[in-house]
């Protein structure tokens, strides 16, 4: 239910209490119907925020990341979302007449309490999406780590260091900051995809797909990225040959080794 048509079904209420002409006592009549309205406006009003809340971390969950550039859940995400909104709706789908039947029937208190079951189920699912998207932020702030360890090895960085730095700002600051709409989380994010794909900057398992190394190789260019002295004594040849084979890495080698 809208906003406004909460609004309406507030007015509706207090306009037949107000009509209440009959009751032995019209102005307690009239304040208890009142205040139940307004409890009732309350505890709705509280679930839909908690439903908003659920709904924007679903949407960044399911619109903005996708399974490709994302862990793997051990959760139905979508599940327990569809349930969360269901229980919600069964609660919500209410016009001014239902509810004025639940004050007059004094049913009021039982439907509250409904929809404190639906919101503490609203609670439940955001908090299971926070602690997804969590996981996203430390999935990639692990990955802008990685990939900087692979950036000691190389000569040129800047344009890397700055696609890194968008990633940690993107999944610490962006997808926390309400004012951000999901449109404009979209786009950044795509942007930043379409850097990684270009080959701007990668992880261990990329570099080594790129280039075609043996996890050999790969397994020397880490501890020398970890600052350990090499000599050319522990390469052997074709580990040699796949180093120079790579410009800006030869170029690294021949100034530290």
């Amino acid at each position: 239910m809208s906003d406004s048509a909460l609004d309406s079904t507030v007015r509706e209420l207090q306009e037949k209490a107000e009509r209440y002409q009959e009751a032995t006592n019209f102005e307690a009549t009239l304040t208890g119907y009142t205040s139940d309205a307004s409890s009732a406006q309350t505890s709705v009003y509280g679930l839909q925020s908690r439903l908003n809340e659920m709904e924007r971390f679903y949407a960044i969950y399911s619109e903005v990341f996708t399974p490709e550039d994302s862990p793997d859940d051990p959760e139905d995400v979508e599940g327990i979302v569809e349930d969360a909104r269901e229980r919600a709706r069964r609660v919500l789908d209410r016009t001014p007449d239902d509810y004025w039947e639940l004050i007059d029937g004094g049913e009021i208190e039982d439907y509250e309490t409904k929809i404190q079951t639906a919101k503490s189920e609203a609670d439940d699912v955001r908090q299971t999406l926070r602690d997804v998207l969590n996981r996203r932020q430390s999935y990639w702030e692990d990955r802008a780590e990685t990939g900087r360890t692979v950036l000691t090895l190389m000569s040129d960085t800047r344009e890397a260091e700055r696609l890194l730095s968008d990633i940690e700002d993107f999944v610490s600051d962006e997808i926390w900051d309400d004012s951000n709409s999901i449109n404009s989380l979209q786009a950044d994010w795509q942007g930043i995809q379409r850097k990684l794909n270009s080959g701007v900057v990668a992880d261990w398992d990329e570099f080594q797909k790129r280039h075609d190394l043996s996890s050999d190789t790969v397994d020397l260019l880490k501890r020398l990225a970890q600052g350990e002295s090499l000599s050319f004594d522990d390469f052997n040849r074709s580990m040699v040959e796949e180093v120079l084979a790579v410009d800006d890495l030869r170029n690294a080698l021949e100034v530290t080794l």
